[in-house]
């Protein structure tokens, strides 16, 4: 090891995969973190992940950004008491790595991303760790239960949510600080842990460089409506068929010649089997450059009714200038943006009657675009959001280990 790598503080690096190809939002801000402290951290990475044969291809890549990698694969624990994300997140070979491995780097900073590893770590690590949330995991199982008719299964997804309440606080309450994206979500840890020390750790939005759209344009035909999303996420499974059910058929009885794309990886069968039912869809799966089909719409509707933490997907479409519909869900972690950034609606008609607006007026449309840039400009980017991390590291290497540090989070 060399004289730069001795100056350097370690951060053990625990995460639930490998962060490249970045084709979700949580993998593209790890991504993006991680190439710009991998050289100024000395980062171990510890992945337990639901694929891990596809995260050990990546490890090459980790490698060129100097980060060392370990990928274990993870299993579902037995345990019925555990919170869902907890049991989905089990592995005794990485917990048995981790308790061999932490006596002999007891000095480094411990980053874990999101509370449902912590459990995975020797406890003296606990208490040395930042927890960062993307999402507060239990408002989303509300968020579900909220729209599910079936009532076994709205009972299935309150229970998930009081264990995974449970689950976060005794995480956050053992952590040495925990992170979160957005505003709203350090209230909600503050509030249920007010002794935790809170980190704003925001996403930054400078990855789709805002150069004008009209090389890009020449490449992809014009789209009327575009939902960019992970589809293996279920908030994102869950917008894609209420726009796909609701919205667009509002928008298509008035405008029969609108057309609509789902571009983003994972589209599940039956997204896939609308479009090859009617002509005026279009599903993509994962594509290398969001910026051809962001240019090419001419609007970006994001009709979240599940999620939290901060949408990547509308950061994405605000950096390139477009106007963009979504609900109230979809704005959370952005109220600060100047007033008329996006335009908010609550239910399926209106939001169908927005883009319907935005369609038929191209002085509404380019008015919506300058608003979008201009809120662009205000975004973090994400030096300021390594620069964040960063900082929140620095603090962690002055932890004193805890003793009496609680039993595994569930």
């Amino acid at each position: 090891m060399g004289e730069d790598d001795r100056r350097r503080q370690r951060v053990l690096f625990l995460t639930h995969h490998l962060p490249w190809p970045p084709t979700s939002g949580g993998r593209l801000r790890e991504a993006e973190l991680l190439a710009r402290l991998g050289r100024q951290f000395e980062v171990e990475l510890v992945a337990i992940s639901k694929v891990a044969e596809d995260d050990s291809r990546a490890v090459g890549e980790a490698c060129s950004r100097g980060v060392s990698a370990r990928v274990f694969a993870a299993h579902i624990s037995s345990r019925i008491d555990l919170s869902p994300h907890v049991r989905r997140h089990d592995s005794d070979e990485a917990r048995g790595y981790l308790a061999s491995w932490w006596p002999h780097h007891r000095d480094v900073a411990v980053h874990v991303e999101g509370h449902y590893l912590l459990s995975l770590l020797p406890p003296q690590a606990r208490s040395r760790a930042l927890v960062v949330e993307h999402n507060i995991e239990s408002t989303l199982f509300d968020q579900q239960a909220d729209l599910e008719r079936d009532p076994w299964r709205r009972r299935h997804l309150r229970r998930a949510a009081a264990l995974t309440r449970r689950a976060e606080r005794t995480a956050w309450q053992t952590a040495a600080a925990v992170g979160a994206i957005t505003p709203e979500d350090v209230a909600v840890v503050r509030r249920n842990a007010p002794a935790a020390t809170v980190h704003l750790l925001p996403n930054g939005a400078d990855h789709l460089h805002a150069t004008p759209p009209a090389v890009a344009s020449n490449r992809t035909p014009t789209i009327d409506l575009l939902f960019i999303g992970n589809f293996a996420y279920r908030p994102s499974q869950d917008a894609a068929r209420w726009l796909l059910t609701k919205i667009f058929p509002a928008v298509a009885l008035r405008r029969p010649s609108a057309t609509l794309a789902f571009v983003g990886s994972a589209p599940p069968p039956w997204l896939r089997q609308a479009a090859q039912d009617d002509p005026r869809l279009k599903v993509t799966g994962h594509v290398a450059d969001l910026t051809a089909w962001l240019d090419a719409a001419e609007v970006v509707v994001c009709p979240l009714r599940i999620g939290g933490g901060i949408k990547v997907k509308i950061l994405e479409a605000l950096s390139r200038g477009r106007a963009v519909v979504t609900t109230p869900v979809g704005m959370q972690g952005l109220r600060d943006l100047p007033p008329g950034a996006t335009v908010v609606r609550e239910d399926a008609p209106s939001i169908a009657e927005a883009c319907l607006r935005l369609l038929g007026s191209v002085g509404e449309r380019l008015s919506q675009q300058r608003r979008a840039r201009q809120a662009a400009r205000v975004l973090p980017t994400w030096d300021q959001a390594a620069q964040a991390l960063a900082g929140a590291w620095g603090l962690l290497a002055i932890v004193e280990d805890h003793r009496d540090v609680a039993a595994a989070p569930g």
